[in-house]
């Protein structure tokens, strides 16, 4: 057992550190974040960020990395041990739409080059892992005779991500939108969910 999971204190302070080096390298990007100005907004220590994490990059990838367990955690919480996609697929595109927003501010604000782009990669490696298992869980709904489908099982998923993402980065950075509520994903992630099962019908 980690030692976070033995202190929920511990963790607790370690997920509020998260959450000020994500802000941080949102709103000035990667080049611009040092670790005194995380410590400085987390009310914390250089010596408490150097204990938990190497350097910078490394900090910038735990952002990452904790984004995409968010989801993962939410996805497997929400989800029985055998859903059917009804179930599964609102719960997947919220979460992927969110996932988008939130790495969003973080992707964009990396310069070509920058030594970020390292994690971004092994990030990229995570989300491909996820994708595979995604794509094994529709052959599975298939055979049961759940869905449909002859097309490339990764260009299906790609369609469902492009659904699910949307315009919403778009409609929010150009003042489309002002904000996006729980309310709204939820039901946009409905609403995909309906159109991609009605293209996957039996």
């Amino acid at each position: 057992m980690s030692a976070t999971a033995e202190n929920p204190a511990k963790a607790a302070r370690r997920r509020e550190i998260l959450e000020a080096a994500f802000a941080e390298f949102s709103t000035r990007g990667y080049a611009g974040v040092s670790m005194e100005a995380i410590a400085r907004r987390a009310h914390a220590s250089k010596e408490t960020l150097y204990a938990w994490f190497a350097n910078k990059e490394t900090l910038f990838a735990t952002v990452l990395a904790a984004r995409m367990e968010d989801m993962a955690s939410r996805v497997g919480a929400v989800a029985g041990p055998d859903p059917s996609p009804e179930e599964l697929l609102p719960v997947v595109a919220e979460d992927v739409l969110r996932l988008s927003l939130s790495l969003a501010p973080l992707t964009h604000a990396l310069q070509a080059g920058e030594p970020g782009e390292k994690a971004l990669r092994l990030i990229g490696k995570r989300i491909a892992a996820e994708r595979a298992r995604f794509v094994g869980y529709l052959q599975r709904c298939r055979d049961r005779g759940q869905i449909a489908f002859d097309d490339d099982p990764f260009e299906l998923i790609s369609v469902f991500v492009a659904m699910a993402v949307g315009e919403w980065n778009l409609r929010l950075s150009t003042g489309m939108t002002s904000r996006l509520t729980d309310k709204m994903i939820a039901e946009h992630a409905r609403r995909v969910t309906r159109m991609f099962l009605r293209s996957v019908a039996p």
